[in-house]
């Protein structure tokens, strides 16, 4: 495993390997997955409204979480749920993805929770599953701004985004709303673009460095992928 704090070769090849095939014209295997975030609203409602719009084989496979919880415990959280999973009677989870945000958290704790995160996929001849992390730094709303602009220059403090937001909608941005996946929606593949272009300007610093960067675009890639062809 990488040194904590330090972002390894393989992990920023995965992270721009999944990035460049995001467009491959097929769309992936039903996976049963959990998304576990951070934030009990915020986070939950955008992934929530993406499950609503996909087929109905899909809303089914996909549990979204909010744990109110942070970093290190919310990794922990996770991994409750994943075992309580294997136990019962239903399908394991495949995708197992973990939302959370910088924000004001110790670096080593963002760092190390990434590392752990990234640690714990494995194959046997049972099932699989597959851990990723899906950060931003320094929040969420990151993700929201890139519908709007190109964020690749220096740091970018989360207290401006809710400014920016409300100027770029036109609109006082809510934090909470539930409406926000629909309302950016045209701009989507925008977003994507920008948030693979500010990942990859951010290339080998240490994860609690790399802001403005994200890697929200990678899940929001994959869950479309099952209604894009």
């Amino acid at each position: 495993m990488a040194k904590a704090g330090k972002v390894s070769t393989n992990l920023q090849h995965n992270i721009l390997e999944r990035r460049n095939k995001r467009r491959s014209g097929q769309r992936p295997p039903r996976r049963y997955y959990l998304i576990v975030c951070e934030g009990e609203a915020t986070e939950p409602n955008y992934f929530d409204a993406i499950r609503k719009i996909l087929p109905n084989e899909m809303v089914k496979r996909i549990s979204i979480s909010g744990e109110a919880k942070n970093t290190l415990s919310l990794v922990k959280e996770t991994e409750r749920l994943v075992t309580e999973r294997r136990k019962s009677s239903c399908p394991p989870y495949y995708k197992i993805w973990v939302v959370f945000d910088k924000d004001s958290f110790p670096d080593d704790d963002f760092d190390n929770a990434i590392e752990q995160i990234e640690s714990r996929s494995f194959s046997d001849d049972s099932h699989t599953e597959e851990w990723h992390a899906a950060w931003s730094n320094e929040a969420f709303e990151l993700w929201y701004i890139l519908h709007f602009r190109e964020q690749v220059g220096g740091p970018l403090s989360r207290e401006t985004y809710s400014d920016i937001l409300t100027q770029e909608m036109e609109r006082k941005y809510e934090k909470n709303a539930g409406d926000m996946f629909d309302l950016l929606r045209s701009n989507l593949n925008l977003a994507i673009d920008r948030a693979a272009r500010a990942l990859q300007s951010q290339a080998g610093k240490s994860y609690h460095e790399m802001n403005p960067a994200t890697t929200v675009h990678i899940l929001v890639s994959e869950l479309m992928k099952y209604i894009e062809p």
